[in-house]
């Protein structure tokens, strides 16, 4: 697996990647029929010719984000040319002192906006998930690694996550998208089918009052734009931990709706549903 990864790595930094799609589309058979589950499930209205254009451009996509992380970290200039939408949000939570969520999902280049968040408004606590081949952990442990960026394990992620908001005063980064076996899961409609997603943000945000800010990096007519959607605090009155969560699965759905090839749709989304 490491080698793979390596030789990955190495037609990625050579920008070769992005010019053979085509080959990692074909020779796909393992995680193919996940995303071709997952595109019945979110779009059963679109007709078998329309997901296989898309199933090509997700590749392709993918492909391109990998290189452009890779070129992003070799090159930080290039950080500047990073559109960034609706910065006041992002700039007035920072003001008011109030810890700060920055809740995103597996959608674009999500490797860029931590950075770009670091660099630009405030330092940043990653949760990260370790992943088993040492080797890959590095790597990722490097990409995601910035002067003004502390990586939290999510096994150890309890008690370093409010460490890292109230006492070392940073916005902590959670990607919520994937789906989850924890039996604090909650129910949400996720693209119409019920399925589960991480209630983590929603606890989190009403045990401390942040702010939690939507935000993410993808391409918006062929340029890397950040975004920040419109910030949301707990109501404890009015919302639940399920209402919470809702919102923000309906925040991404929706994005993912705008672009859908900017997914990450490898990941077995509703696990509940068998493959086809």
């Amino acid at each position: 697996m490491y080698y793979l990864f390596r030789i990955f790595y190495a037609l990625g930094s050579a920008k070769i990647l992005s010019k053979i799609w085509w080959m990692f589309y074909y020779l796909d058979f393992f995680r193919k029929p996940i995303v071709k589950k997952n595109l019945d499930i979110a779009f059963p209205q679109m007709n078998q010719s329309e997901k296989k254009k898309l199933l090509k451009k997700i590749y392709k996509n993918f492909a391109s984000f990998f290189e452009d992380t890779i070129d992003f970290i070799k090159h930080k200039e290039k950080m500047d040319e990073i559109e960034i939408i609706n910065r006041e949000y992002i700039t007035e939570a920072v003001k008011s002192g109030k810890p700060i969520i920055i809740m995103s999902a597996h959608f674009g280049n999500w490797e860029l906006g931590p950075r770009l968040i670091a660099e630009k408004f405030t330092p940043l606590a990653a949760i990260m998930r370790e992943i088993e081949n040492e080797k890959i952990n590095k790597f990722f442990v490097k990409v995601r690694s910035h002067p003004n960026i502390r990586v939290i394990y999510r096994k150890k992620a309890a008690k370093e996550m409010l460490k890292a908001m109230l006492r070392e005063k940073r916005a902590l980064g959670i990607l919520i998208d994937q789906y989850t076996r924890s039996k604090n899961a909650v129910k949400v409609r996720f693209f119409k089918p019920d399925t589960v997603f991480n209630p983590a943000v929603s606890k989190i945000a009403k045990a401390t009052g942040a702010v939690v800010i939507p935000t993410f990096s993808y391409k918006k007519e062929d340029k890397y734009v950040l975004e920040f959607k419109t910030p949301r605090t707990f109501d404890k009155e009015k919302d639940t931990i399920e209402s919470f969560t809702q919102w923000q699965a309906d925040v991404i759905e929706n994005l993912i709706k705008e672009y859908p090839d900017q997914y990450y749709w490898f990941h077995n989304r509703w696990k509940e549903r068998q493959t086809s």
